[in-house]
């Protein structure tokens, strides 16, 4: 379901452009139909009803993939492109960052925010729906009133602060999707009352009609 994948812009973006689209496989029936003279001038015989045969043609994508609004952004306690202060990493505070969010595009009903390692679009350290439209700022530590917030690849509800090994340096991907709706928390729901990161990116990525992103380094000590 997910080509979890893009982009720095351009080399961050095709990691991350895992922005779940519908695929179709078409199965197309093709005839056979054989032409009476081969190209060395050879007659071939009819072709035989038999001679039909269906094709699997390749999967191709419904929608194209979103690229990053130029007028819709997010801004985090980074320099774009640059490392993040330790604080909000595993060698830290094990706080999430602060988000200034700006430009909403009309039609917003609300917002998402996702954070993955970009090497590793599966991992998802942080996901969360439902954010309010309208909301410029996410304050350090805090989570919106009334957001969904998925049990991430961690198997922790919330932030789990990027941690590459000791000496490594990882980049990582942030961002905010606005959605043409507010998500039904019911139908994400499972039975054990926890909602997982991959049901709820599909049914965010499913909504989304824009988006905004970021993306930072973590050099660990």
């Amino acid at each position: 379901m997910f080509e979890r994948n893009d982009l720095h812009r351009a080399t961050t973006r095709s990691a991350h452009r895992r922005l779940a689209v519908p695929r179709i496989v078409t199965i197309a029936t093709l005839t056979v139909v054989l032409a009476s003279c081969s190209r060395d001038g050879r007659t071939l015989a009819p072709a035989l009803p038999e001679q039909s045969e269906s094709i699997a043609i390749a999967p191709a994508d419904t929608a194209q993939s979103l690229q990053p609004s130029e007028t819709f952004s997010v801004i985090g306690p980074w320099t774009e492109g640059a490392d993040v202060d330790l604080a909000y990493t595993c060698y830290g505070r094990n706080v999430s960052p602060s988000l200034q969010i700006s430009g909403q595009p009309t039609g917003t009903a609300s917002l998402a925010v996702l954070l993955h390692d970009v090497e590793s679009p599966d991992l998802v350290l942080w996901l969360m729906a439902n954010i309010s439209a309208g909301t410029v700022a996410i304050g350090e530590g805090a989570q919106p009133p009334d957001v969904v917030v998925a049990t991430n690849s961690g198997g922790i509800v919330g932030y789990t602060p990027p941690c590459p090994g000791s000496g490594e340096r990882s980049q990582y991907l942030l961002t905010v999707f606005a959605l043409d709706k507010v998500l039904d928390v019911a139908e994400l729901t499972d039975a054990t009352g926890t909602i997982d990161a991959e049901s709820l990116l599909t049914a965010v990525e499913m909504s989304t009609f824009d988006l905004a992103e970021s993306t930072f380094y973590v050099q660990a000590p």
